[in-house]
């Protein structure tokens, strides 16, 4: 597995980088074109799109809180070309959300009140299943409306680090943070404030951090295997994920039946 920075330095990296962030948009000189170039390249380690063909991408995640483990919840999702997706969400031994679609015809949402899937615009499902997505919330960053600029590069116990200032409708102000010789991406902290502006979204949910530990080989790209973040100043989640292929199976984005 590839590991990042914060694997070998957790402790100390998350309440370092936590103090040093600027609490400031950067200057707006700064360099858009190479906050998207550092972007692009990390992104071209986690975009696993041109390996799907004949085949769907499972993903098996497990997300624990560090103090409650009895609550954790499982999240099953299916990728495959065209845009098809499946996303099912499990806690319990009960689905507590879903989501599917085709990519053409059929964005199904299931709604937990009703215990039943619902047809849903094909909009709504990608704003809903946008924030599930593994590539992270920087995988087709420019479409998302999202704006970039460099903000600087520094040296933490050694590595050099490179800083990007991300703003994007309805979600929190972010710093990102990737190391210079690998390009990985390691940690993201949000600011308390949107496009500058104090009002929050409707639809943000604020963590105070997000890092990621490790990247597994996969398929000749690095995904990410284990991640953390932190909301409320105190409570701290785990992320881990498991990876493999499958035969393509067309009814798993064109039916509701419930997979455990």
């Amino acid at each position: 597995m590839k590991k990042t920075i914060c694997t070998l330095l957790f402790g100390c990296l998350l309440f370092s980088l936590w103090a040093q962030t600027p609490t400031k948009a950067p200057d707006e000189k700064s360099d858009t074109a190479l906050a998207a170039l550092i972007i692009n390249r990390y992104l071209s380690y986690v975009d696993f799109t041109p390996t799907l063909k004949d085949s769907v991408l499972s993903v098996v995640t497990y997300v624990v809180d560090r103090e409650h483990t009895e609550d954790t919840m499982t999240i099953y999702h299916w990728y495959a070309k065209n845009r098809q997706l499946r996303i099912e969400m499990w806690q319990n031994g009960e689905l507590q959300e879903g989501f599917y679609s085709d990519g053409k015809e059929f964005f199904r949402m299931f709604r937990p009140n009703v215990r039943d899937w619902v047809i849903v615009s094909q909009d709504n499902f990608y704003d809903y299943t946008i924030p599930h997505d593994i590539r992270g919330a920087l995988y087709d960053w420019r479409s998302k409306g999202a704006e970039a600029r460099y903000a600087g590069q520094y040296n933490y116990n050694g590595q050099d680090v490179d800083r990007v200032f991300v703003t994007c409708p309805e979600v929190f102000d972010r710093y990102y943070f990737f190391e210079t010789k690998t390009g990985l991406l390691f940690m993201v902290t949000e600011q308390d404030h949107l496009y500058g502006d104090d009002k929050k979204g409707k639809n943000a949910r604020k963590v105070d951090w997000r890092a990621w530990h490790e990247f597994t080989p996969f398929n000749g790209f690095l995904l990410p295997s284990i991640e953390s973040y932190q909301v409320n100043q105190n409570q701290i989640v785990f992320i881990y994920r498991h990876y493999r292929t499958v035969p393509y199976d067309p009814t798993l984005f064109n039916q509701d039946y419930h997979k455990k």
